[in-house]
């Protein structure tokens, strides 16, 4: 291979073993041995299926690979990406990017991590370029852009040249992109060519769902989209020449985009024509919990310190410990809260401002309990540090190192309170928090001491709330030998002057968001001046905030939210982002408490459930070798998925409670649906289990939830069957599900391949009606996440009783409804009424090329009873079905099938209904109504 008259020299991986001197930076940070060993086997995994050799034929015509790496929230995502450099760099890998954030704040955070564990090696200077240059972006004037990320051709050469990589940390801003981008195609990657190498680029998107995604309803390409989106735009142009896109700018440049956020809704609904929509791996990161194994690969797995080692993450919160950890407050309920849109008259008005103003006083009241709340259990943390001091006394000494502060400073404590997303809410909030603080004597904290003094009975409330949730923590997680002194709580005496002498005095109040009055970013780590070592400035502080600590940020020590704000249109990625109180807190998890409303706590809930079940299908994805699959991703009734996608709707798994299959085969050709279907009714008959009547016949033998599906899907249709984005949606709800090879239900879907284009017939497909029948089958004995009931107001699938989900599963009887049309003188359901002694007439439907144009025709309600074609067994057997209100059929009652023989040439033609019980399982899916248009079909 040559580029530009220079033969390419594929060199050698160079004599710096990053993996190595990364594990070792990775040991310092207080992750146990178990967690690190999976943090570098999934680094390992990630790397070397995302930044392949240049010789390795996937990378295609185009030298480009996408994918996305999903984690959790605040569970440590950096390590992992640190990680993936490190293991990629050994592997060849020369030219690093990673854009770390959009804030500087957290773009010099990420600059600081990556190069003192990543870059820990001896003599780092001869064994990389690293960009920015640190030194550089520590003086008190920091280098622009152009600065920043320009290096020396001749450097560049040299560097490549030798084996030494290339590595640039950029912040995600237009400008930052377009002189890097500059950089790389003017400098870096011709300097490759002159020095005779390939460039194996690895890009590493950090939050890659803020920014990243070019999906505004535009396609990629077209006028306008620069002016939208330029980040995305950016990003491809680090290498993609944009006069030939689809390709890097040289056959020399090869480049990989590894996508990492915990919130990919976005990434996978994205328009798939996008550069950078995922399209060749996937990666579910794992987290050390109470269950799960490292082999096969879980979720979650056992770490040999238990609960101190944990990742406390929704199954904590939300799980068996959510009425210990999680308080619904009346300040938070929806109920209670701003006044209506469209006030019209005064007395209206004065009437919402009454209810403005009564929030606000119980959003205050309920604020300062929950101080109460934040301050002793400081207090209780504080105490179970013996030998340390607090953040009072630590802030009057000076010590010799960090070192020293890290041995003899308690752990940071942080209390945060995200009260809305306008910032002069926070301003009010925090004015109102510092009024009651420091009461009439207008001295910090006078005002507390006060309270202590005149409510010791809130105080005393406190102690014995978290008495009982470390009993609780204990006996959920069943850690043996009663309450350790590690997970003690004193009594109040002993606690009382731990508050007052050390807690109190030694907590700020800090307002941290983007307005120019408000406080300095959170500083959780030792700091130093002239006089030596000081404890961290943020040691114990009350942080009222919004949006800026919804990513990127994490609060050391947060021991007590406040989450009092509401969205009318809410967003599962957004609010996702919000839970800072998730995170690697299993040492002190019985002190935390999360206040919010009830809709809230229901919403935080399902997206745990929805994230859960994206996760396990992505887990399940790594373990395939097949071609990266389509994803469900999940919202529901009262939330969407995300909104950085046009075009996004919701479809329900459940295809109704009477869904109909319209469509018939075209008119003159054989119907093998006819010869199927009167078969069925034959065999009845033979079987003697076949009750007859003038209007159809029921065959007597109820069958169950996968045999009905097995008669669904006999139907053949000339001109619809298997669809590709039917067949990815039932295989990702099989991963979800862990439905395999074997297992009875498998495959879900079930559809005849066919050639050429066929219709797409959604959820009057009767290959989908049995898909959700086997489906309905398979969850009988799961827990599946993500799922709900179809009752009002819907229960979650997972919390539902395994015996009383299989005996309210419903059985099937099969009918077929005839009419009052010319008697059938042809074919099959003729000389079925010949061994049967009838005279079978077929419905006299309107129809159209397509098939029927209506669905059961008449319903109504009468005074002896619901009549319809969908309660057709009952009237045969004149019994009475138990019926919700609309008609449809109540759980544990009988289904039906029933096949509709329409008038149509001599023979007649076959339609079929289903009237299905609820009971069964649903969700919501979000889904591209872009994407739904492009549908094929699969071919044989």
């Amino acid at each position: 291979m040559t580029v530009e008259g220079h033969e390419v020299i594929h060199l050698a991986t160079s004599s710096a073993d990053w993996s190595t001197d990364y594990e070792l930076a990775l040991a310092t940070t207080g992750l146990g041995e178990t967690s690190r060993r999976v943090v570098l086997d999934d680094s390992r995994f990630i790397a070397d299926r995302a930044a392949l050799d240049v010789s390795d034929p996937q990378w295609g015509t185009s030298r480009v690979r996408t994918g996305v790496v999903m984690g959790a929230v605040q569970s440590g995502k950096t390590a992992s990406m640190i990680g993936v450099v490190a293991r990629s760099l050994d592997n060849g890998v020369n030219l690093v990017v990673v854009l770390a954030g959009t804030q500087v704040s957290l773009w010099h955070q990420s600059m600081s991590r990556i190069q003192s564990q990543l870059d820990s090696g001896a003599k780092p200077l001869l064994r990389r370029v690293f960009m920015p240059n640190p030194d550089d972006m520590s003086q008190p004037r920091r280098a622009g852009p152009a600065e920043a990320y320009g290096i020396p051709a001749g450097q560049a050469a040299r560097a490549l040249g030798r084996g030494r990589p290339i590595i640039f940390v950029a912040m995600k801003q237009v400008d930052h992109l377009l002189h890097l981008g500059q950089v790389l195609q003017n400098v870096v990657f011709p300097a490759a060519a002159t020095a005779g190498v390939p460039v194996r680029l690895l890009v590493v998107d950090d939050e890659a769902d803020d920014s990243s995604v070019a999906d505004d309803g535009l396609q990629w390409g077209a006028p306008g989209l620069d002016v939208y989106k330029q980040i995305p735009r950016r990003i491809v142009d680090l290498w993609e020449d944009r006069s030939s896109p689809g390709r890097t700018v040289s056959e020399h440049v090869f480049a990989t985009y590894l996508a990492y956020t915990a919130t990919p809704q976005a990434n996978f609904l994205q328009d798939p024509e996008n550069p950078l929509a995922p399209r060749d791996f996937v990666a579910s990161l794992r987290t050390p919990g109470p269950t799960g194994t490292l082999s096969p690969r879980t979720l979650t797995y056992r770490v040999p310190e238990g609960i101190r080692g944990w990742y406390t993450g929704a199954d904590i919160f939300y799980g068996d410990l959510a009425s210990s950890l999680c308080l619904v407050g009346a300040a938070t309920d929806p109920g209670s809260g701003d006044p209506a849109d469209g006030a019209a008259d005064e007395g209206t008005v004065a009437e919402a401002k009454s209810v403005a103003l009564a929030s606000r006083v119980t959003e205050i009241v309920e604020i300062i309990d929950a101080t109460r709340a934040y301050l002793l259990a400081a207090a209780i943390r504080l105490s179970r540090a013996p030998g340390r001091i607090g953040p009072a006394s630590a802030g009057t000494v000076s010590f010799a190192s960090s070192e020293d502060v890290e041995r003899h400073v308690a752990p940071v404590s942080s209390m945060l309170i995200h009260p809305s997303s306008a910032m002069e809410s926070q301003f009010e909030v925090a004015d109102a928090l510092r009024e009651w603080w420091d009461g009439d004597a207008s001295q910090h904290g006078a005002g507390v001491l006060a309270d202590v003094e005149g409510n010791e009975e809130a105080w005393i409330a406190w102690v014995a709330s978290y008495r009982a949730s470390s009993e609780a923590v204990l006996a959920a997680h069943q850690v043996p030998g009663g309450v350790p002194a590690g997970r003690s709580v004193p009594e109040w005496d002993a606690l009382r002057p731990l508050v007052l002498g050390e807690i109190v005095p030694g907590t700020s109040i800090a307002v941290v968001n983007s307005d120019p009055n408000a406080d300095e970013r959170p500083s959780f780590s030792p700091w130093r001046d002239g006089d030596g070592w000081h404890a961290p400035r943020n040691h114990s502080t009350i942080f009222v905030s919004g949006n800026v600590m919804s990513r990127g940020l994490t609060l050391e020590g947060l021991l007590t939210t406040m989450f009092t704000r509401r969205s009318s249109a809410p967003l599962a990625d957004t609010q996702m982002q919000m839970q800072r109180w998730f995170g690697y807190r299993g040492a002190y998890v019985d002190l935390c408490r999360v206040f919010l409303s009830s809709e809230q706590l229901q919403l935080f809930t399902r997206y745990a459930d929805a994230d859960h079940a994206l996760r396990s299908q992505v887990l399940a994805a790594m373990e395939s070798s097949e071609i990266l699959p389509d994803f469900t991703v999940l919202q529901g009734h009262s939330f969407q998925a995300t909104g950085k996608v046009a075009g996004l709707v919701g479809r329900q798994l459940r295809p109704g409670s009477r869904p109909f299959v319209r469509h018939l085969n075209p008119e003159g050709e054989y119907d093998v649906n006819l010869a199927v279907v009167s078969e069925h009714f034959a065999a009845a008959e033979r079987s003697g289990h076949l009750m007859k009547d003038p209007r159809g016949l029921l065959a007597l033998d109820e069958i169950s939830l996968l045999e009905c599906a097995d008669i669904l899907d006999r139907m053949r249709y000339s001109d619809h069957g298997r669809l590709q984005l039917e067949s990815d949606r039932w295989r990702a709800l099989e991963r979800q599900a862990a439905i395999e090879v074997g297992d009875p239900e498998h495959p879900l879907y079930r559809a005849p391949a066919m050639t050429g284009a066929g219709l797409d017939l959604g959820s009057r497909s009767p290959f989908v009606i049995a898909a959700y029948l086997r489906f309905w089958s398979a969850c009988l004995d799961r827990e599946v996440r993500g799922l709900f009931t179809d009752d009002f107001p819907p229960q979650r699938w997972s919390l539902l009783s395994r015996d009383a989900k299989r005996l309210n599963q419903p059985r099937f009887r099969v009918g077929i409804r005839f009419g009052a049309g010319r008697p059938l003188a042809a074919g099959p359901f003729a000389n079925l009424g010949k061994e049967l002694g009838l005279e079978i007439r077929p419905m006299a439907r309107h129809t159209t090329a397509d098939g029927l144009a209506a669905d059961w025709g008449s319903r109504k309600a009468t005074g002896s009873g619901y009549v319809g074609d969908d309660v057709f067994d009952a009237s045969l057997l004149s019994e009475t079905v138990p019926l919700h209100p609309d008609g449809t059929r109540m759980e544990g009652a009988p289904g039906l099938v029933l096949f509709h023989l329409v008038e149509r040439s001599d023979v007649g033609a076959l339609a079929v209904g289903l009237s299905i019980p609820s009971g069964g399982p649903d969700h919501v899916e979000a889904v591209s109504t872009l994407r739904r248009k492009g549908a094929r079909t699969v071919g044989e």
